[in-house]
């Protein structure tokens, strides 16, 4: 179709909305429409599967329960657009202008390209919004399964409800966003911004993420089931002079707020043989590590990531281990002598207290002899930990979960309990 033919269908179309004589629904499925203006057209229930609107500029337009399937709406320019309900399944939308859209109930999972060619494959098409300005949007109650936003500006849009499993959020900034109730499940938000996203009821099973980055957002009633990093362990994560200089320039990416330097992700290192008195590793990945009699006292460890790591005989006190993972660590016979090892005070994106907390997890630890006296274990989770003989004289348990936890043996001398309740020397 030529250019005055799709003006004319399109006439014909907002005549059948309209339910006048000589409508007819447009189907422009396949139709190569690169470049077309049509601002606050009424299109809805159009059909352009397949099309080419690439650099097309819609603004304004009722695009509501349209079919975009698989089509090239590369760079369109869909502001202030209704697009409730449309399907956007295998589309590619990269660097496409949403700023203030309706995207509610909208379907952007990867589509089937059916070839009718027996010599070709049928092509799966993942949706594709990378780079694209999705500010004030609203995607809530959105499918956006498995769809690539890397990059994208979600600012101030509103995803509640929104299934975003398997997605790509690399790069997004997400600041002020609603994604309370949304499924985020495996989800890649690192390098994400999320100052003071709201994630409440939020379930982050499995999604890749930065837990430094997941302390400016609103968590209330979260699912999250540890957060995971990328993994980055070059070929001689166990050379002293590399995990020196790995270890160097996190602290810097630490006291830089993160525009220099680049965080620690040393998962299964060995790191027993540095001397970490001291230092700030606080949002490390050391998940796996060998630190066996390691010396970190009085180190900086705030939301240090030490899951299924040997601690064992390690020497930690005085540490500050606010919201730390020791999930399922080996901490047997560690020093951890008047360590915090309470709460981490999650912060708004102006560095203001919201009022959350992200506790300490070091559910299914093995504490086995381990002194804790005068450690501050508030509202940690303790749930299946094994305290049997650890010295938890003088600790402070309030609000802790101590489900399942082995306390045989154990020091309670003065130890303020999970209810308040201090035990008497």
């Amino acid at each position: 179709m030529d250019r005055d033919e799709i003006m004319e269908a399109i006439e014909r179309h907002e005549k059948w909305l309209r339910d006048q004589p000589g409508g007819k629904r447009m189907n422009l499925s396949g139709c190569d429409m690169e470049g077309f203006k049509l601002l606050k057209r009424h299109l809805k229930s159009a059909k352009f599967s397949g099309s080419n609107l690439q650099d097309s500029n819609l603004s304004g337009s009722d695009l509501s329960f349209a079919d975009l399937f698989c089509s090239n709406l590369d760079h369109t320019n869909f502001s202030n657009c209704n697009l409730l309900r449309a399907n956007m399944r295998g589309a590619l939308i990269r660097d496409a202008n949403f700023n203030h859209a309706n995207l509610q109930d909208a379907d952007f999972r990867s589509g089937t390209m059916v070839m009718y060619n027996n010599d070709t494959p049928n092509q799966i098409m993942r949706t594709s919004l990378a780079g694209s300005d999705l500010q004030n949007a609203r995607l809530d109650n959105a499918n956006l399964t498995g769809a690539d936003l890397s990059k994208s500006n979600m600012t101030n849009a509103n995803l509640q409800g929104a299934a975003l499993v398997g997605v790509n959020l690399s790069g997004v900034n997400l600041q002020n966003a609603n994604l309370s109730g949304a499924d985020l499940t495996s989800a890649n938000l690192t390098e994400t911004n999320l100052a003071n996203a709201n994630f409440s009821g939020a379930n982050l099973s499995a999604a890749v993420i930065d837990p430094i980055s997941l302390a400016k957002a609103n968590l209330a009633g979260a699912l999250i089931k540890q957060p995971l990093v990328n993994p980055v362990a070059g070929e001689h994560k166990n050379n002293p002079a590399d995990l020196n200089a790995a270890l160097r320039s996190h602290q810097l990416w630490v006291q830089s707020n993160g525009r220099e330097g680049q965080r620690a992700q040393l998962r299964q290192a060995n790191l027993a043989l540095l001397d970490l008195q001291g230092s700030d590793l606080s949002g490390a990945e050391l998940s796996g590590c060998d630190l066996q009699g390691g010396k970190l006292r009085q180190a900086q460890l705030v939301m240090t990531d030490f899951s299924g790591a040997n601690l064992s005989g390690a020497d930690l006190s005085l540490a500050t281990m606010e919201g730390i993972n020791f999930e399922r660590a080996n901490l047997s016979g560690s020093k951890l002598a008047n360590s915090n090892l309470g709460p981490v005070t999650i912060r708004s994106g102006d560095g203001l207290p919201t009022g959350k907390t992200w506790p300490a997890n070091l559910s299914g630890a093995d504490l086995r002899q381990a002194d804790l006296s005068g450690a501050d274990l508030r509202y940690a989770n303790l749930a299946g930990a094994n305290l049997r003989d650890a010295n938890l004289t003088q600790a402070n348990l309030q609000g802790a979960n101590l489900a399942d936890a082995i306390l045989d043996g154990a020091r309670l001398d003065g130890t303020i309990m999970p209810f308040g309740k201090q035990i008497n020397p």
